[in-house]
């Protein structure tokens, strides 16, 4: 499967527009962090990068929650030092209180408080820091931003859940955080209202340009927020980078090897969006419930969608062919197959072949073919 969406406005069925500059001078948030907790242990020194949003990943019992928890001041470890950007936050003498860490959190559950309705829940956080604060943040671009205009009025029962993580989400903001925290906030959702809260998550973090941190264990939510990755297990951070470079790691192929590439848009002719990949082109239906636009446009390709030729292929109903290069070809979660590992226009795309059919083409490192991509759907 291909999935895509453009990098300015999204929704699970549609594309978005992309996502605006970060802030060159936005510094790292420093962890260096020590857990013992009796059969845990969690132990890293990193530093994540303070624009776009970074995700904490792998299975349950990791360390991610441990991690945010630290990170927010929720849990004081007495060895731990963080520093946002050039703040210190922990140190060996100091210890700043969650509520002077300008963080805005938004947990599994909405935790909305049932006594007040849509409006008084999002000025709570807002009046309790609008007063020594300079405030970044007003209410009416909050509700704006979410369109919770219509749900203001409302109480938080009568309200979807993914309403009730949207009316969290805009509390959050108006707290005026430096940085935002995000403790799966998709996890207790079922899959209509996952797909109406992740547009406004893409919204938040591209036109705000506000950091923040998703603790996940979903590859599919990572993939559609991400901009970088931090792969946790057993307590340690294994690898790290930008997420499209992530995306390799083998740990990645039990969950479903998939690829992330940028292409560019060129028009829209026949309801089929054009967009280009390093001068190559991609033809994908255009959403029809959203209008295109110029920009970058971000796609998701499944590994197992990926075929490849030793020609390009006339007379296929396979209309995506570009033309590729081996970097490598490893094992992949099941024996009778292999993960071969493409670049394209310097881009990283991945392919899930039988090992029969690799020994077949006779595939080798550096060697030049073509892919196809053989579905495509809106996500």
């Amino acid at each position: 499967m291909m999935s895509f969406w453009p990098s300015r406005w999204c929704s699970a069925a549609s594309a978005a527009p992309a996502k605006a500059e970060s802030r060159q001078d936005a510094g790292v948030l420093t962890v260096d962090l020590l857990v013992q907790q009796q059969n845990f242990r969690l132990q890293l020194n990193e530093q994540i990068p303070l624009q776009g949003v970074t995700a904490l990943f792998g299975r349950s019992g990791c360390g991610k929650t441990t991690l945010l928890r630290a990170i927010a001041g929720l849990d004081h470890h007495p060895t731990a030092r963080i520093h946002f950007a050039e703040q210190p936050w922990q140190t060996a003498d100091t210890f700043m209180p969650v509520h002077q860490r300008r963080i805005g959190m938004v947990f599994q559950e909405s935790s909305l408080l049932p006594h007040l309705n849509v409006q008084q829940n999002l000025l709570f956080g807002y009046q309790r820091r609008v007063s020594r604060l300079q405030v970044q943040l007003q209410p009416a671009n909050v509700i704006d931003l979410l369109e919770l205009d219509p749900l203001l009025t409302q109480a938080p029962g009568q309200l979807s859940g993914g309403q009730r993580q949207r009316v969290a989400l805009g509390r959050a903001l108006l707290s005026q955080p430096q940085l935002l925290l995000l403790d799966e906030p998709l996890a207790s959702l079922d899959q209509q209202s996952r797909q109406e809260i992740l547009p406004f998550l893409q919204k938040v973090a591209r036109e705000l340009n506000m950091p923040m941190l998703l603790v996940s264990h979903q590859l599919e939510d990572v993939v559609k927020l991400a901009d970088h990755l931090l792969l946790l297990q057993d307590g340690r951070v294994i690898s790290r980078g930008p997420l499209a470079q992530q995306l390799l790691q083998p740990e990645f192929a039990a969950c479903g090897a998939m690829s992330v590439l940028t292409a560019v848009y060129q028009g829209c002719q026949h309801f089929m969006l054009q967009l280009t990949v390093g001068g190559q082109l991609l033809q994908v239906p255009a959403p029809v419930s959203s209008p295109t636009a110029n920009g970058s446009y971000r796609l998701r390709i499944l590994a197992r969608d990926v075929a490849l030729s030793l020609k390009p292929l006339a007379g296929s109903s396979v209309t995506n062919q570009l033309a590729v290069t081996i970097i490598a070809i490893q094992a992949a979660a099941h024996p009778a197959e292999v993960l071969v590992q493409l670049e394209v226009a310097g881009q990283p795309l991945q392919a899930l072949l039988t090992r029969q059919s690799a020994q077949r083409l006779a595939l080798t490192p550096g060697q030049a073919l073509y892919a196809q991509i053989k579905a495509v759907a809106l996500d």
